[in-house]
């Protein structure tokens, strides 16, 4: 599904630029004005450091992505080797995990596109997101403003509870506009992912906390709501106020008119109602495997924990969204972990037959594969602000350290073997 919704994004993306010129001080205004205008289509913008990005809420968007997938795509297991990486003090470090027999994707196969699906009236989600990212991309091309990146958060309200978001490098779009890179190779360097709503999972851990707060002991609820990187000493106070407060509201609260904020990726803050006057700021946090409590306090804005200082007024949250800014170090280093990740298929054994779907390769080819893939986009991205890639096989503990200086071998037609370091 993210994969046929990537092509339809980047599809849009990929024509001539307006000559239309939005001055940076105005750029998120322009944004939402030029949405309503033209299309009739209510949006939030704005601009975080050099990302821009935008918020709309599409209904059936999941539903007409995953019809489209069906129709389009063809059936693929997922990768058998996980690629994780980060960048830190002007170093990329990936860490890759292979699962059973594997073999390189065919070159024919990785360079295909999703077939797109017979051309038919345009649904009535689909038009949204066209429009809404052609909006994008003439806002994006014709400012003066320093914009690198561009995230789409497209907000489905169904029952599925599911954002899908896309991103990618204004610098792609220009290329590709000019023929220097192909439509396939964008949809290899931008990116498309889903995930739960954040405000309604927030929502959904209060609403289940509030319900367990009436019915079970309160080590059980300690145990389940508190947040890991919090000592039940610290959120006993708040737990025990808090359920004296609303022993007389019981059955009165409704979840769906709570006003949210999400203010970190993982972060969100929840305003609970209650009928003294001063209600509760509930902090939910959103890591694995549950979402949890990190904070009950009351929701005093001159008496407000420090880190809340800045909050806007409740009224006003349900104007903004969250936008996490991108960088390039982050961007590229999430590009080439995709892209050795792709590389590679799982063996299918015929033990009749006694043939398999493709020739076995060890992991040591994982590693000089993504250290080709990491000469590619580096080069690609004009990236020298490094000091070198390292790589471990968390399977057999092997690494690998290839400094800045040593990583163009690797664009090589017959680059060299990467050497493991000695223990």
């Amino acid at each position: 599904m993210k994969k046929v919704a990537l092509f339809l994004l980047v599809a849009l993306f990929g024509v001539s630029c307006g000559r239309i010129t939005y001055p940076k001080e105005r750029l998120a205004e322009s944004l939402i004005e030029l949405c309503k205008r033209e299309y009739q289509i209510d949006v939030k913008a704005q601009l975080k450091q050099t990302t821009i990005g935008v918020f709309v809420v599409v209904p059936g968007l999941v539903e007409e992505l995953m019809r489209r997938a069906a129709e389009a795509s063809r059936a693929e297991g997922p990768s058998p080797v996980a690629v994780d990486g980060d960048y830190m003090d002007k170093k990329f470090r990936f860490q890759f995990l292979a699962r059973g027999p594997f073999a390189r994707v065919d070159s024919n196969r990785q360079n295909a596109l999703p077939r797109r699906p017979p051309e038919r009236k345009r649904s009535k989600p689909m038009t949204v997101l066209d429009n809404v990212s052609n909006a994008i991309r003439r806002v994006a091309l014709s400012t003066d403003a320093p914009i690198e990146f561009y995230t789409l958060i497209a907000r489905d309200p169904g029952p599925t509870h599911f954002d899908i978001i896309f991103s990618g490098h204004l610098f792609d779009l220009k290329r590709v506009l000019y023929y220097d890179i192909s439509i396939g190779e964008l949809e290899r360097r931008s990116r498309a992912g889903a995930r739960p709503h954040p405000e309604a999972l927030a929502r959904q851990t209060v609403s289940a906390f509030l319900r367990d707060l009436s019915r079970r002991p309160l080590p059980q609820i300690l145990s389940r709501y508190a947040a890991p990187s919090k000592r039940y000493g610290d959120l006993l106070p708040g737990v025990l106020e808090l359920a004296v407060d609303l022993e007389s509201r019981r059955g009165v609260l409704h979840p769906e008119e709570w006003p949210t904020l999400q203010t970190e990726r993982e972060e969100v803050l929840v305003l609970l109602p209650a009928g003294s006057g001063k209600d509760w700021l509930i902090s939910v946090s959103l890591g694995e495997p549950n979402a949890t409590l990190l904070e009950i306090t009351r929701w005093d804005p001159l008496r407000l924990p420090e880190r809340y200082g800045s909050l806007p007024p409740s009224e006003k949250w349900n104007d903004s969204f969250y936008l996490e800014p991108l960088s390039l170090p982050q961007f590229l280093t999430e590009q080439i972990a995709r892209r050795v990740s792709s590389e590679f298929q799982a063996v299918e054994e015929n033990p009749a037959k006694g043939s398999s779907s493709g020739e076995r390769v060890s992991n040591d080819v994982i590693a000089r594969v993504l250290l080709e893939t990491s000469a590619y986009v580096l080069s690609s991205y004009r990236f020298t602000g490094f000091q070198r890639v390292e790589m471990t096989d968390l399977l057999k503990g092997t690494r690998w350290e290839i400094p800045s200086g040593d990583l163009p071998l690797y664009r090589r037609r017959n680059p060299p073997e990467p050497k493991p370091v000695l223990p």
